[in-house]
């Protein structure tokens, strides 16, 4: 019964039809048809997932932020085909058909063109995912947005030979519900533009502090709060003696879910215990973006960290130790009110195995093993595999501060109503960046006015591409010059 139920939060199944999909929102299917630019995302490198993949052993699809297991029916299924190397297949799950495309990885419904991503882990143990994952919400959600775009557009410019300006608009927090071809898209430094509107993610309390789901400001007197800051202040003091903590969140435990993790947690302790003498639990920080940061208070953990390949070691969800915290901050994105956040989480390591660093495991090399890291002995990062993240990670609490240089700076959310040319601006960050990411940036752009890109999928590019940092620097440039 303890297995069953640490299993279930684990991979985070459903629990009706977990391996079928469908959509309430029918106003936005669009007769079975999937646009082609949004369904070959890199396309080449999942085409080469599958044509270096042996048998997977598991697939799994994409639902909130998570990677599912399919029922192990569809896994034979789908398994059949992958055995005879046929690259598109079709079956049918509680009554719905659906196509199944490895070189894309993706599931299709056949009835509606629904998509979402799929991955798997094949026999040798090597894990294969997507170059972008996306869910079928964010999939009608893409479509709705680039498709009232698209007719839009096309319907403004039929008959007629438009020639846009060549100029941007920086505007925050009031992003244009229309893609506008007579001017260029607006540069929003909030966190809509970024995609996905993950501005929702931070509802703001008052005086501009965020709030999480599921948790509770702690008063600075706190006894918790105190330790907490206590710990992060010192161990961030390594290479950032200015942070300013703003805020700490400690999770509540209210919800079924919350509680549900909580058993799994503890019953998970009692379960190493059992088989390995001792849990090994440890107090470890978790940093990402504060859409991420949400994600896994609400949902739980799902997707792996990312990492640069060199500095890896394997593929899993990354914590750094509790005195190590600007570890984990450098995986934490500077929001639109300049802050970081990182989770600090209890941790249940087991027994730890070296993982070489370039590493693509994605699960422990033996049943002697619990969890990897760098250098069990004196660690900088423990690596929990995805498939038992939510059984051995427990968050406790959220803090966020801003780093020593983003203080004394206006928020790059605060630069509003300016419009500035491309020209301008690109000769502005042109400087700062290699001419590898200034030619990218044109590409990029050429796409956009090809009307091959969307202008939230453009104005997210150029932010990943340039970063905030030199954007911003570019902007108070072009401000001071007048």
């Amino acid at each position: 019964m303890t297995m069953n139920l640490v299993e279930s939060v684990g991979v985070r199944v459903p629990p009706s039809a977990p391996a079928s999909f469908s959509s309430s929102k029918g106003t936005c299917k669009r007769g079975g048809s999937v646009r082609s630019g949004f369904c070959k995302r890199d396309f080449s490198q999942n085409n080469a997932n599958f044509g270096r993949s042996a048998v997977p052993l598991r697939f799994m699809y994409f639902r909130n932020d998570s990677w599912v297991n399919f029922s192990a029916d569809v896994v034979e299924t789908l398994r059949a085909g992958f055995l005879e190397r046929k690259p598109i297949i079709e079956t049918s799950i509680d009554g719905s058909k659906y196509i199944f495309d490895f070189k894309r990885m993706l599931q299709i419904e056949y009835s509606t063109g629904n998509c979402r991503s799929i991955s798997w882990i094949d026999e040798s143990g090597k894990c294969f995912f997507p170059s972008d994952f996306f869910s079928e919400e964010e999939f009608i959600e893409s479509e709705c947005s680039e498709w009232d775009d698209y007719t839009s557009c096309n319907y403004k410019n039929k008959n007629c030979n438009c020639n846009p300006k060549i100029e941007i608009e920086v505007k925050i927090d009031r992003p244009s519900s229309k893609r506008k071809r007579e001017e260029e898209p607006e540069v929003s430094s909030s966190y809509k533009a970024a995609g996905n509107d993950a501005v929702k993610c931070q509802r703001l309390e008052e005086g501009g502090d965020t709030k999480w789901p599921n948790t509770i400001r702690l008063n600075e007197t706190d006894m918790t709060s105190m330790l907490v800051k206590d710990n992060f202040l010192k161990g961030i003091a390594k290479v950032d003696t200015g942070a300013l903590v703003t805020s700490i969140h400690q999770c509540k435990r209210e919800t079924h879910l919350d509680k549900a993790r909580h058993e799994v947690f503890q019953k998970q302790i009692e379960v190493t215990k059992a088989t390995r003498g001792t849990s090994n639990m440890v107090y470890a920080w978790f940093g990402a973006s504060a859409k991420r940061v949400e994600s896994v208070l609400a949902h739980g953990f799902g997707l792996p960290s990312k990492l640069p390949a060199a500095d890896a070691y394997g593929i899993g969800i990354y914590l750094s130790p509790v005195g190590l915290p600007h570890l984990s901050a450098k995986l934490a994105d500077v929001d639109g009110n300049d802050l970081k956040h990182l989770i600090l989480c209890r941790v249940i390591l087991g027994n730890v195995e070296k993982v070489e660093a370039g590493s693509e495991q994605c699960y422990p090399s033996s049943v002697d093993f619990d969890t990897g890291s760098d250098d069990p002995k004196n660690p900088k990062w423990y690596v929990v595999w995805s498939n038992i993240a939510n059984m051995h990670i427990l968050p406790e609490s959220v803090v966020s501060f801003r780093p020593s240089n983003m203080q004394g700076q206006a928020p790059l959310r605060a630069v509003a109503g300016v419009k500035y040319s491309l020209e301008k601006l690109f000769s502005k960050i042109k400087s700062s960046l290699p001419p590898g990411k200034v030619q990218e940036i044109l590409m990029i752009y050429s796409t956009y006015r090809a009307g091959m890109m969307a202008k939230d999928a453009f104005i997210k590019k150029l932010r990943q591409v340039a970063g905030d940092e030199v954007l911003r620097s570019a902007i108070q440039d072009i401000n001071a010059s007048g």
